[in-house]
């Protein structure tokens, strides 16, 4: 038999593929080019996953159970797989023995077991959870102990496969009947055996074995048991680098429901440790119970339906590490985000307040920080930073109570502005004239008592007129007069002439309308100024002009 797993594949690979998008885009914090990168090799995996099964189908063994001999769906109790010796008489020609508690498969040879688990599979998906195994033994039918011994590794490596098949390990009955004195059922679960006689309710061992009737047997169950511990046990649970161990979930054993045979395993076994033999009338009737019933109710609390198959519970155990990985990753994101606000408010306490510039640049990036914060506020914070993690409102806070510390440097100290002195030219020289009056000079000295000379300031000479007569003629007698008060000032208060500049500007500036008379008046006139340039007037034994009077521009000084 054949099935299509291609719609199941595609489910699942769009389920993980979605999964991992989601974890991929929203959490990691990574850059855009990695994200791309990502994301185009997660679709071209889950692409080829999908087309490689849309080209393949399973392949089921063609070793079936047929649904008749399954219990329905809806039913609930363990079903118990029996492998092992003599199935034919202990079913006596069914292939599945139904009880109140549970339910007894026939599952034939040990190879077999995964076999019938997928066949149970396929047709009963949910039923799944409901199955376990029983390993039947008769030690007085083996003849060799390797051969007994290789069948335990058998079972051992079904119970690896069907794990791979189902996703989890199916409990593990062992069943081992003896020849000798008849025995109820004894059950091991744990440390405390339990003796479960037919139509009587069960009794500790050690109450049961104080019966005088039972005191014969219990040498052979001495043995028995100690079989069971050394060679099955032993044999399923010693390590080994290919198969894991199975440990027994319990061991069903009783005595005298077999004929001994001479030189089987049991038979050497038991006459090399007690010299024991044991002899059984073919006649006898068979034991009343063939099937270890009381286990069931021991199996029961392990037997539920499955709600899903193998990959559905591949796909939940990855949404579930998905979402574990999501907040692992959510938690270092708000790590990262409180490192770094933490950062710049260290840096920002840790600048003196009068480090202008450095300050400004930490508020700044303090502010940018603020400002993200508040943003993510308003909008709702990203889901990186999400699931119970985000500290915003509190970093917000901290980022606000040090921006407020912030004072702003003091106003920087006006530059000083060169005192201009005007002189009316009517006053000082005669209309069209270019020389002094004779009383100009207490003009002069009253007017020029501010102005004086100063190692790197220049004193700036500069005379104008109105627009009446030629431009050339006036740019002439702006000049003239401008170095006859140069001169003056020259020769009355001993300053080189280095310290001057002499300017004529005829009537290009003028600071008046010359439409009126009044106007022309104020345009006539002589101006007066210091201004800073770099050592410009240097007098016997002055000093350099200081750097803050270089910064100073001449144009600004003629404003």
């Amino acid at each position: 038999m054949r099935r299509s797993v291609i719609i199941p594949v595609a489910l699942h690979t769009f389920a993980a593929v979605a999964t991992l998008l989601w974890l991929l885009w929203y959490f990691i914090p990574t850059g855009h080019v990695f994200k791309g990168l990502t994301t185009v090799l997660i679709l071209l995996l889950a692409g080829w996953t999908v087309f490689k099964n849309c080209r393949r189908e399973e392949p089921v063994s063609d070793t079936t159970v047929p649904a008749a001999d399954l219990p329905l769906p809806d039913t609930q109790g363990p079903v118990v797989l029996v492998c092992g010796d003599r199935l034919e008489v202990l079913f006596q020609g069914s292939s599945l023995r139904k009880t109140a508690q549970g339910w007894w498969l026939r599952a034939d040879d040990v190879n077999r077991l995964t076999d019938v688990v997928r066949s149970i599979q396929t047709q009963f998906p949910r039923q799944v959870g409901q199955l376990s195994v029983m390993y039947r033994c008769l030690p007085d039918h083996h003849q060799d102990e390797a051969v007994l011994r290789s069948a335990l590794k058998t079972l051992r490596q079904q119970s690896k496969q069907i794990k791979s098949l189902t996703g989890f390990t199916l409990p593990v009955v062992v069943s081992a009947e003896f020849s000798g004195p008849e025995t109820p059922w004894i059950l091991v679960r744990g440390d405390k055996p339990i003796v479960c006689p037919v139509n009587d309710s069960p009794q500790a061992f050690i109450d049961w074995q104080q019966a005088d009737d039972n005191i014969v047997a219990l040498p052979a169950i001495g043995q028995a048991f100690s079989f069971i511990r050394h060679t099955l046990a032993d044999e399923l649970e010693k390590p080994d680098r290919l198969t894991p161990p199975v440990q027994a979930f319990s061991v069903a054993m009783r005595l005298g429901t077999v004929l001994p045979e001479t030189q089987s395993v049991w038979s050497c076994w038991l006459y090399s440790r007690t010299c024991l033999q044991f002899s059984r009338n073919s006649g006898q009737a068979a034991p009343a119970s063939l099937f270890p019933d009381a286990v069931l109710p021991l199996l029961a609390p392990f037997a539920s339906t499955v709600q899903g198959g193998h990959r559905t519970r591949r796909l939940i155990l990855l949404i579930w590490l998905c979402v574990l990985t999501a907040l692992g990753i959510s938690a270092l994101n708000n790590r990262d985000l409180i490192r770094q606000v933490s950062t710049d408010l260290q840096r920002w306490n840790a600048i003196p307040m009068n480090h202008y510039r450095p300050k400004a640049e930490s508020l700044a990036a303090l502010k940018q920080d603020a400002l993200l914060l508040e943003r993510w506020q308003r909008q709702g914070e990203p889901l990186r930073y999400s699931l119970g993690y985000y500290p915003g409102q509190r970093l917000w806070l901290a980022l606000q109570q040090a921006i407020d510390t912030w004072t702003p440097p003091p106003a920087p100290k006006p530059k000083p502005v060169p005192k201009i002195v005007r002189l009316d030219s009517m006053s000082l020289f005669d209309s069209g004239k270019s020389v002094l009056k004779p009383g100009s000079t207490k003009m002069l000295v009253n007017s020029l008592v501010g102005i004086k000379a100063k190692p790197g300031w220049l004193i700036v000479v500069s005379g104008h007129t109105d627009n009446t007569g030629s431009v050339q003629l006036n740019q002439t007698l702006s000049l003239q007069r401008a170095e006859a008060v140069r001169n003056w000032m020259r020769d009355t208060g001993d300053v080189p002439e280095s310290c001057f500049a002499v300017q004529g500007y005829g009537d290009s500036r003028p600071i008046a309308s010359n439409d009126t008379p009044d106007g022309r008046a104020h345009n006539r006139r002589v101006e007066i100024s210091l201004v800073p340039q770099a050592d410009a007037c240097r007098l016997p034994g002055a000093k350099h002009a200081s750097q803050d009077v270089r910064d100073v521009s001449t144009e600004e000084m003629e404003k």
